[in-house]
């Protein structure tokens, strides 16, 4: 289990940050100051916006709005896994959407946590594919994109370079690729490659990246890992057999965010989940109940500060004992 070492933080954020402020006044009792000073906003907006709450009627003698069962949900979350910041979506109705609300609210939030200076570090996924077409365009000044993972010969939406890469194109800043494949034939091939000066300097930026861009996936023939062939689907079961659970850049953990004792782990060529988790801020963002055991074990695996995920799976995840 990765240990926090961390920096301070950024402010906190939510589905709906109006919301949240008259949650935080009315309901958990906080001062405007001390409001001001989560948010890190000026207290004129705090005042501004519980204004501006009652004039919409969101705040009668409870908090009367859609998204107040989302920022309940969002606080206990918080409070359970010691989060900076939760921000839960509503689930869909049909449960194919629910990649993309996530993906809409992992934009959002990069619309505003991503600024000039800045090294993103991102991974792969269709979560993560999905935050792409509502991301802005902008022109970041001296800030990078790093991928975290290696590249598919195929060049598909799936490859995990193709997300960084985008998301660089939006931000209007260079990106910096692991430009190996995601899984070679064997450790000691992985390690010649990591020795390669530009690999080396590649995982170096990525290591002192400002903000960690993840998603988790679990053992199942449905899982992106396996769907798409980046790792055979044969191998799932040996994986079930070593425990494992989830795989979260490619690398296969079990229930305590261990690396499952499978030789594949040791073929990877992606940052650990350990090395991601020195990075000062993690974005984790995954949802659907298919997921819940293995959004447990991802923020068991890598100390996260934010947390994405829709409204059932949140219920689901707080439901689980034994944590």
């Amino acid at each position: 289990m990765a240990a926090r070492q961390k920096g301070t933080g950024g402010p906190l954020v939510s589905s709906d940050i109006d919301v949240k402020i008259a949650w935080l006044y009315h309901v958990e009792g906080m001062t405007q100051e001390a409001i001001a000073g989560e948010l890190q906003v000026s207290r004129i907006k705090v005042v501004r916006s519980l204004a501006a709450s009652i004039e919409r009627n969101v705040v009668v003698t409870t908090i009367n709005a859609a998204s107040s069962e989302q920022i309940a949900l969002e606080r206990e979350l918080e409070s359970r896994w010691h989060l900076e910041s939760a921000i839960v979506v509503p689930t869909p109705h049909d449960p194919r959407h629910t990649e993309r609300y996530i993906g809409h609210a992992v934009a959002n939030f990069l619309n505003t946590a991503m600024t000039d200076g800045m090294t993103l570090a991102v991974g792969g996924g269709a979560t993560l594919h999905s935050s792409l077409g509502f991301m802005h365009r902008r022109e970041l000044r001296d800030a990078t994109v790093v991928g975290l993972v290696g590249s598919l010969p195929h060049s598909q939406w799936i490859n995990p370079s193709i997300v960084a890469s985008s998301m660089a194109t939006r931000l209007g800043v260079d990106s910096y690729q692991i430009t190996a494949p995601v899984l070679v034939d064997s450790a000691a091939l992985c390690q010649q490659l990591w020795d390669q000066p530009f690999l080396s300097d590649v995982r170096a930026r990525a290591q002192k990246a400002d903000l960690a861009l993840l998603t988790v996936g679990e053992i199942a023939p449905s899982a992106t890992v396996f769907n798409y062939g980046i790792v055979p689907e044969k191998t799932a079961d040996e994986l079930r057999a070593k425990k494992a659970i989830a795989n979260i850049l490619c690398y296969f953990i079990d229930a305590d965010g261990n690396l499952a004792d499978h030789e594949i782990n040791s073929r990877v060529m992606a940052l650990t989940p350990s090395e991601v988790a020195a990075i000062p801020r993690v974005v984790l963002a995954a949802g659907g109940l298919h997921k819940v055991e293995a959004i447990h074990a991802a923020l068991k695996a890598v100390t996260t500060e934010i947390l994405v995920t829709d409204a059932e799976t949140a219920k689901a995840l707080l439901q689980e004992t034994g944590l």
